[in-house]
C-alpha cells in the first residue's frame, strides 16, 4: 500500500529526473538555432588547428615537466587521442571533440614537487587559454587538478601511482566547414 508521503517522494523524483533530463538536454548550443550555434562555433579554430595546437601544448608541458621538475620521461598512450561528435550543438553536424592522452611517466610526483608542477602547468596552459579551475582531487601523494577554456576544453594534470596530463578539445567544426562557413 503506498502512503501519501510515499506518493509525494515518487512525484518529487520524478520531476527532478524531468528537469535534470531537460537540463541536460539543453547545454549551450541547444539553447541556440542552428545559425547561432555555427556562428559560435565559427568564433573557434577548427578541430585540425586545435589538434596541432594541442598537441604542441602538451610536449612542451611534458618536456618541462622532465627537464624543470625532474619527473620521469613519458610512455606515449597506444591510442594518443580520440574524437566524437559534439552533442553541445546539435543542430550543426560538421561538429568534432578529440580528447588526447599523454600517456604517463611513471612514478608519482612528490608532494614537496606538485606546487611547483601545477604553477609550470598552469604557466603553459594559460598561454593556450587554459585556466586553472581547481583541485579534483587533493590529498597525499594523489593529486589533480584542471584547467578549463571558454571553448569547452579542458586540461587534467594529476599525479598517483603515474603522473598524468591529457586535454579534451571541447566542439570545433571540421575544416571543411570553417571553410565553406555555412551550417550543411
Amino acid at each position: 500500500m503506498a502512503y501519501p508521503g510515499d506518493l509525494l517522494m515518487r512525484l518529487v523524483a520524478f520531476l527532478c529526473t524531468v528537469l535534470l533530463l531537460v537540463g541536460a538536454c539543453d547545454s549551450k548550443g541547444g539553447s541556440m538555432t542552428k545559425d547561432e550555434q555555427f556562428a559560435e562555433l565559427m568564433k573557434r579554430p577548427d578541430i585540425e588547428q586545435i589538434h596541432d595546437e594541442y598537441q604542441k601544448l602538451l610536449e612542451r608541458i611534458r618536456n618541462e615537466l622532465v627537464a624543470k621538475i625532474g619527473i620521469a620521461p613519458w610512455v606515449p598512450k597506444d591510442e594518443p587521442f580520440g574524437g566524437s561528435g559534439c552533442m553541445e550543438f546539435p543542430d550543426i553536424s560538421d561538429t568534432n571533440k578529440r580528447r588526447y592522452s599523454s600517456g604517463h611517466s611513471p612514478g608519482n610526483l612528490p608532494d614537496a614537487k606538485w606546487p611547483d608542477a601545477v604553477k609550470l602547468v598552469e604557466s603553459i596552459a594559460g598561454e593556450h587559454g587554459f585556466k586553472l579551475h581547481g583541485a579534483v582531487v587533493d590529498r597525499p601523494n594523489d593529486h589533480e587538478v584542471t584547467f578549463g577554456n571558454d571553448w569547452g576544453g579542458e586540461l587534467l594534470f594529476g599525479t598517483a601511482i603515474n603522473t598524468t596530463l591529457s586535454v579534451s578539445s571541447g566542439c570545433h567544426l571540421s575544416r571543411a566547414a570553417k571553410e565553406r562557413g555555412t551550417p550543411a
